[in-house]
């Protein structure tokens, strides 16, 4: 299979091919546009809470606790409703265009390794393209994109060595959703080997306090914004939420109990793991080391921790694609995370019962074989940088 690789790094090298796919992309992302799932988030949420910001005097609707979704997202919403018209088709083009910015990042991160510019859009044809990357906004209306634009352009500023952009949009990401802290682990290494000051992590709360003062300003209660986090994560009470993690296997009958379990093993797991890898690891912190490490977290996070949703892999996605055009020899290693992602999503079908009978413990142990290899490839990889 190695022997292909020559043959599609030159189809990826060349102009017209990229331009064919990045025009592609665009094409079945404007024929989806019209589309969404019945019933759906657009329908239960995104629709009503465009239609209450219309009702209540648009500013003065962030008084109330109409959304469960943090204020940042919700200006875009607002934006939005005073547009008039039916919501949809501008909903799905601000997670698209983030998509771009996404993908524009992402290229930013290969073309650290290549300094080439045929990588940007060579990530501008691909990402975009990818099937879960598709789903998520241009037929769902959902609003991963966003969060995760801002978390690959704060890996990005990482690698330029740019600290202070870099953690100013990891606090924008945070602001956006609470999924950022997947990559905790990462960061935690940036800190404790001094990649990154202990006091630029200021940053993420102030950009989150920032963030609330417009809903403030309008009349909410400091205490309401300030939990809507804390809200959002006791919304549905199950383990797991079409993913196919460890979770997936447990009853929801002991939710509260293996919920907190849960959550202290991992923020153990992550603490111990961060602390032996910066211990360990002597050598300078190279880009290779940094890309294998944050796909590692986007990666290894959502199988530990309970409450993961079908989307929660976005940033893994994303990153595979970084880490294949990073280490294209090793592809293998990163090629099967977008398709334990389009399983998680199949899940939200009527599909559902059949896929977890059938398919849900080989994806759960081939989830557990990504992993690994990665987690190979990354020990490997540093025993030999770290000589």
């Amino acid at each position: 299979m190695l022997k292909i690789l020559p043959v599609l790094q030159s189809l990826f090298r060349n102009k017209k091919f990229l331009a064919l796919l990045i025009l592609a992309g665009l094409l079945i992302k404007l024929l989806m546009l019209p589309f969404f799932p019945e019933p759906g988030d657009y329908t239960f949420f995104l629709k009503p809470w465009v239609e209450f910001i219309r009702s209540h005097g648009y500013w003065q609707a962030f008084r109330f606790e109409f959304a469960n979704y943090s204020p940042a997202y919700l200006y875009f919403l607002l934006g939005i409703a005073k547009q008039g018209g039916e919501p949809l088709i501008p909903i799905k083009l601000v997670s698209i265009g983030f998509e771009y910015v996404a993908a524009w990042f992402i290229g930013g991160i290969a073309y650290q390794k290549y300094k080439e510019d045929w990588v940007r859009w060579c990530a501008l044809a691909v990402v975009p393209l990818l099937p879960t990357v598709l789903i998520n906004s241009s037929y769902w209306g959902q609003c991963d994109s966003v969060y995760a634009s801002f978390l690959v352009g704060s890996i990005y500023f990482v690698l330029r060595k740019r600290s202070f952009l870099s953690i100013l949009f990891l606090g924008i990401s945070f602001s956006f959703k609470l999924q950022a802290v997947l990559l905790f682990p990462f960061y935690f290494v940036l800190l404790l080997k001094n990649r990154v000051k202990w006091y630029y992590f200021l940053l993420v709360p102030a950009v989150y306090l920032i963030s609330l003062l417009p809903a403030y300003c309008a009349g909410r209660p400091l205490t309401e914004l300030l939990s809507v986090f804390i809200s959002q994560s006791e919304y549905y009470d199950s383990l797991s939420l079409q993913f196919p993690n460890l979770y997936m296997w447990i009853s929801d009958d002991h939710y509260e109990t293996v919920k907190w379990i849960g959550i202290l093993l991992t923020c153990l797991f992550a603490l111990l793991t961060g602390g032996l890898l910066a211990k360990k690891y002597r050598a300078q912190l190279t880009n290779d080391y940094l890309v294998r490490l944050a796909l590692l977290s986007a990666v290894i996070f959502p199988f530990l921790l309970p409450g993961m949703h079908e989307r929660y892999m976005y940033v893994g996605d994303l990153l595979a694609v970084a880490y294949i055009m990073y280490f294209p020899r090793k592809f293998y290693n990163a090629l099967g995370i977008p398709l334990i992602s389009l399983f998680s999503y199949a899940l939200c079908t009527s599909l559902n019962e059949s896929l977890i009978r059938y398919l849900g413990v080989p994806v759960t142990i081939f989830y557990i074989c990504v992993i690994g290899l990665l987690i190979r490839d990354f020990y490997l990889s540093s025993l030999k940088e770290d000589k």
